[in-house]
């Protein structure tokens, strides 16, 4: 509609391999043969050897859509049938990239099993109580992820919603690696380019600490991915190239069975496809289908997603449902599609059974309570934009209704889908207020990565619409919502923060309303970081002018909090020391439960503690330190954990205590690299390597510290240049085996 001639287009969203597809087709005995992949094929065996000798193993398969990453991985299945084992799978999808622990949940499913709510949580605590988990402390950290009601025998928990989410880390590591000793695991995870950040910290500790079990860790990607852990000998990289010509007409000969190909279609087949299995099997299909088997030249669609649109074109009334499903998404309930497409039943369980047998969709259960699954994304994709664009906009509303009126648990459990939902339907309103309902719900669970995402997709909405006093205050809400967010993820001093607290104050300037502290405190820690005191300093007298006119016992204690900073890096001790006390006086911890990126009282601490050595009281100086931990321990705020840890291991460094020092350092570096905080990483690193040399460990110092600062320099970091300087030029001195001062 709306285009002069024809146009071929391509959006390419995930490849074919997709959780449950090959058991799928192996039962309906569909599956092609399995061709060039032998030497991989050998590979993955070899390391599932070791894995039975009780050493842990890591196998990445990377390779382009189509390649045959997921039926490498079903053939490995296959082949280790004869040894006792235990398998769950999981993929990440392009529509999850910010849903926090997806694949982990839907593992925790496939690994409880389909039962009523009550089975699972019985089957949750017997599975975790046979691993040597205490279920009574475990079960709390879990449940949640499966929507799991908690019976009244389980006490609340006492802990932050950051600690719960630190524990459950740490609990699944368990989990998996004490399942491992009761018999060897297989975890398979697909299409890691599109992990949500939750679950990628997952699988790297998992990565990290399962060397010793018997553990074999199969994933899956597409080229762009770059694995954050370092390759260690237990680690092996699998890169799948495109099929030889050979092997091509092989799998052609097998998907024709005994119908004729013509030698011609086969050599145009084995061009246009290029080696690429999935091109491979749906070209020759779309032959086979079309009931010639002498078609040449043009006559074969030259892409896949022509191949799959001529299918399509054949499906009938099927095809309308395969289209309202591909609108869903890449999975769907029959209730769902039912309550947007109410049909007779007949007649949609009809054409839901067509679309199975042509294996265009999986099923799994039997309906009504049944689920499906599109084969691959590409013929989601191809049903998709068969749409015309009126069409697609209209039931992309009757899906976002659908979810907001009938299917409470999905709303709640998955705003952003909503979101999405009421974005492609245009109605910006709803889904804004469902973007920013998905930011907050991220920030509830740590998940700072995810929240980062879903308020810029708000903002954007916001945006695009009408000049209006509402809509700007609007906006400066989630400019203040994603800098306290980038602030964490990204830095004080990074662009993009800076950018989210201008906006914020050019849009309060708009409105003619007094700026918020929130607002100047941005500014004032941009301005701080990045070594402009001057305008720091007069921020925060402008921070402590508007606290005292608001008269709030938290605002002042925030403003003395970031006064007391700037004064102290303007080498103001003394009264520094005054704003610290300050804050400290007017700070009360239930003001600021969750508080974005840190608690001002955890903040106070730390650099009242820094301050106090520097005047010459390392007593009060360590009681600070310590307080600050104390208090962060308790915070539902990791950014405060790691502020607090780093300065407590200051100070126990600048009074000896270089044991201390050393673990605070290197425990803040861990949950700086968990939590993606890279100015906290960087100044672990450097504070760490610093202690080091003090303890006479010299080796690779220099290099650990001349990374951290390019990483301060890539943020725009310039704040304690000098002494984080004097710390690589100390390095190096211990490293020379002459002095040379010159």
């Amino acid at each position: 509609k709306g285009i002069e001639r024809p146009l071929q287009l391509y959006r390419v969203m995930r490849p074919s391999g997709m959780h449950g597809r090959f058991e799928a087709a192996a039962a309906a005995g569909g599956l092609t043969l399995f061709v060039g992949r032998e030497d991989e094929l050998r590979l993955l065996m070899s390391r599932w050897e070791r894995v039975l000798d009780g050493e842990g193993q890591v196998a990445l398969t990377i390779g382009e859509a189509g390649i045959g990453k997921s039926r490498l991985l079903q053939r490995f299945h296959e082949q280790i049938a004869g040894t006792p084992y235990t398998w769950i799978e999981a993929g990440a999808g392009a529509f999850f990239q910010n849903t926090p622990f997806y694949p982990v949940t839907e593992m925790l499913r496939q690994f409880l099993g389909d039962e009523p709510t009550e089975g699972q949580l019985a089957q949750l605590e017997s599975r975790l109580t046979a691993s040597g988990l205490k279920a009574v402390e475990t079960v709390p950290l879990i449940a949640p992820l499966l929507n799991l009601p908690l019976p009244a025998h389980y006490p609340p928990s006492v802990l932050s919603p950051e600690q719960q989410r630190r524990r459950l880390l740490a609990t699944l590591v368990e989990w998996v690696v004490g399942a491992a000793r009761l018999q060897p695991l297989v975890i398979a995870t697909e299409d890691l380019h599109w992990v949500d950040p939750s679950t990628l910290e997952l699988i790297q500790l998992l990565v990290e600490q399962g060397a010793t079990a018997r553990l074999l860790l199969l994933y899956t990607a597409r080229p762009e991915f770059r694995a954050p852990w370092t390759m260690r000998a237990h680690h092996t990289q699998i890169t799948l190239n495109r099929l030889s010509a050979r092997n091509v007409r092989t799998m052609v000969a097998q998907v024709a069975a005994s119908k004729a190909m013509s030698d011609e279609t086969v050599a145009t087949v084995v061009e246009r496809t290029g080696g690429v299995p999935l091109f491979v099997e749906e070209l020759t299909r779309a032959v086979l289908e079309s009931g010639d088997g002498k078609l040449t030249g043009h006559a074969i669609p030259a892409t896949l997603h022509d191949s799959l649109m001529a299918r399509l074109d054949r499906l009938g009334a099927a095809k309308e449902v395969i289209q309202v499903g591909a609108v869903i998404g890449s999975e769907f309930s029959y209730e769902l599609i039912h309550a947007v497409h109410p049909v007779a039943e007949i007649e949609l369980q009809g054409a839901l059974h067509k679309l199975t047998d042509a294996e265009l969709l999986y099923i799994r259960g039997i309906a009504p309570d049944a689920t499906y699954q599109f084969k691959h994304a590409l013929i989601r994709d191809a049903a998709y934009e068969a749409l015309l664009k009126s069409r697609r906009k209209e039931l992309h509303h009757i899906v976002a209704r659908i979810i907001d009126e009938q299917f409470p648990a999905l709303k709640d459990a998955h705003p952003e889908l909503l979101a999405r939902h009421w974005t492609e339907a245009g109605a910006i309103e709803r889904a804004i207020v469902e973007w920013q309902r998905a930011g907050e719900r991220a920030v509830e669970r740590g998940a700072l990565v995810e929240a980062e995402q879903h308020y810029r997709d708000a903002i954007a909405l916001v945006q695009a619409l009408p000049e209006s006093r509402d809509r700007d205050a609007r906006e400066m809400a989630l400019q203040v919502a994603l800098g306290g967010v980038t602030q964490g993820t990204r830095g004080f001093s990074a662009a993009d923060t800076a950018q989210a607290y201008v906006r914020a104050r050019a849009l309060a300037e708009r409105l003619g309303e007094v700026e918020s502290l929130q607002v100047i405190g941005g500014l004032h820690a941009a301005a701080l970081t990045q070594g402009k005191l001057r305008s720091a300093l007069a921020l925060a007298d402008q921070m402590l002018e508007i606290a005292r006119s608001i008269g709030s016992a938290s605002a002042l204690a925030r403003a003395h909090g970031g006064l007391g900073l700037a004064r102290f890096l303007s080498g103001d001790l003394g009264r520094a020391r005054e704003d610290f006390l300050e804050a400290t006086k007017h700070y009360r911890e239930q003001d600021f439960v969750g508080a974005i990126p840190w608690d001002p009282g955890v903040h106070a601490l730390v650099w009242g503690a820094i301050n106090h050595w520097y005047l010459g009281y390392p007593a009060q100086a360590r009681r600070y330190a310590e307080n600050a931990r104390t208090l962060s321990c308790r915070q539902n705020n990791a950014y405060s954990l790691a502020l607090a840890l780093g300065g407590s291991g200051q100070v126990f460094g600048y009074c000896g205590d270089f044991k201390g020092a050393l673990d605070a350092h290197d425990e803040t570096v861990r949950l700086a690299i968990e939590l993606g905080f890279p100015t906290r990483k960087a100044f672990g690193t450097i504070a760490g390597a610093w202690v080091r040399a003090r303890l006479g460990e010299t080796g690779g110092a220099v290099e650990r510290i001349q990374d951290a600062l390019e990483a301060l320099n890539a943020v725009g970091f310039q704040a304690f240049r000098a002494s984080l300087l004097v710390s690589c030029s100390l390095n190096n001195m211990n490293n020379w085996s002459a002095p040379d001062v010159s």
